[in-house]
């Protein structure tokens, strides 16, 4: 055990040792998650099936809706980072639309520096040890599993890498481009944005925040509050495109996204909530007890308080792994807070944390529960699409 400890921090206290472990869980959660995405290869013509999106490219601010009011297509007149990737690549005019698949191959990509950028940020707070365990924890759950479990031009990928690259910096300038990108790649991103928010806020006050006017106070000479600055240039531009230019996002009944669909979601799909985070939700609720304990009420109402918004809006649309997937950020500032308190039993926790993870099988919540298939499981799959490829491209 002390062996493996020193071999750890001796990976953990070095820039190539932590590329290193980033690679090895890049490639571990490839071999356990399926790329769902290459199946477009067998699409005789995905510029024809997935119309929506290669208009998007085309005409990224057209207000034309392709599709019903509850189809995914309706749904992206504000989500232009990935079109725009595509549009600038050039390559989903290749083969009748399927060299788009190179988007998603992007998006696959920046798993390797989404887990880097997490090893570095939660390494300012937290031991060698707590470290590689947050990141090992969020190796066996949804978050990184959709940089390769797409496949309906999702890319949620590129939003939390983008959150998570805004977290990271620390420079006015970097922070306010990260967040932009991921707002513009989902509106859900924006939500997240003041989970960003709040770990900036904390990082600048050493942790400790006991009013409200310290969480809405706007100075522009800090980060935390380019963090709200982003957020208002988001709603200013699309609410602009909105009037100027006619694009929207259906709601409602008829759109399969509404408020109204909370309570029929809570009834009948509340383990989903388990299943986003899994071993995660015990760092949560550890550092919610110790916040408490600690007669820290500010703090922790405020953290229950983005959760419940996360979970309301997870639970007002269907695809509520993808939607609560956009809390991450709340959970790195848990582990931060326990770090903080330097007490070597919370390294069980992390310990827990990790195995419930591991254990528990990455499920995808949209109705019902999915299994994600590993690629090292998935053969048959993997040959059809080597054989389209070779013959049908």
């Amino acid at each position: 055990m002390k062996q493996s400890l020193l071999m750890l921090n001796s990976l953990m206290n070095k820039r190539y040792g932590q590329i290193k472990i980033a690679i090895f869980l890049f490639l571990l959660v490839f071999s356990t998650t399926f790329p769902k995405y290459i199946e477009i290869l067998n699409d005789g013509s995905p510029v024809t099936t997935y119309a929506y999106f290669f208009e998007k490219i085309e005409h990224p601010l057209s207000p034309s809706l392709l599709g019903d009011t509850k189809s995914h297509g309706a749904k992206i007149a504000f989500r232009l980072t990935a079109p725009l990737i595509a549009k600038l690549s050039g390559t989903h005019l290749i083969g009748k639309g399927k060299g788009v698949i190179v988007v998603y191959i992007i998006q696959s990509s920046l798993l390797l520096p989404f887990f880097f950028l997490l090893i570095k940020t939660i390494k300012r707070f937290a031991n060698n040890l707590m470290a590689f365990l947050l990141v090992v924890s969020f190796s066996a759950i949804y978050v990184t599993n959709s940089f390769f479990w797409d496949y309906d031009f999702w890319f949620d990928g590129y939003a939390y890498f983008f959150l998570m690259l805004s977290m990271y910096y620390t420079n006015k300038t970097g922070i306010l481009i990260a967040s932009q990108l991921a707002c513009w790649t989902d509106e859900r991103a924006v939500i997240a944005l003041y989970s960003v928010y709040i770990f900036h806020l904390l990082n600048e006050n050493n942790f400790v925040t006991t009013r409200l006017y310290e969480v809405i106070k706007i100075n522009l000479k800090n980060n935390s509050s380019i963090v709200l600055l982003s957020g208002i240039i988001y709603a200013t531009i699309r609410i602009s495109l909105s009037y100027f230019l006619k694009l929207n996002t259906p709601l409602g009944e008829g759109a399969d996204a509404g408020f109204d669909l909370i309570p029929y979601q809570i009834n009948n799909r509340i383990i989903g909530v388990f299943l986003t985070f899994e071993g995660l939700w015990l760092i949560f609720l550890i550092a919610l007890f110790t916040l408490i304990s600690q007669r820290k009420y500010f703090l922790s109402i405020l953290l229950l308080s983005i959760t419940g918004i996360h979970i309301l809006v997870a639970y007002s649309v269907f695809d509520i792994t993808r939607s609560l997937s956009y809390a991450f950020p709340i959970f790195i500032i848990c582990a931060a807070i326990l770090a903080k308190n330097k007490l070597q039993k919370y390294d069980l926790i992390f310990y827990l944390s990790a195995i419930i993870c591991i254990l528990t099988p990455t499920q995808f919540l949209i109705f019902f529960p999915r299994n994600i298939p590993w690629t090292l499981a998935s053969y048959p799959e993997i040959k059809t699409v080597i054989k389209n490829l070779i013959y049908n491209f």
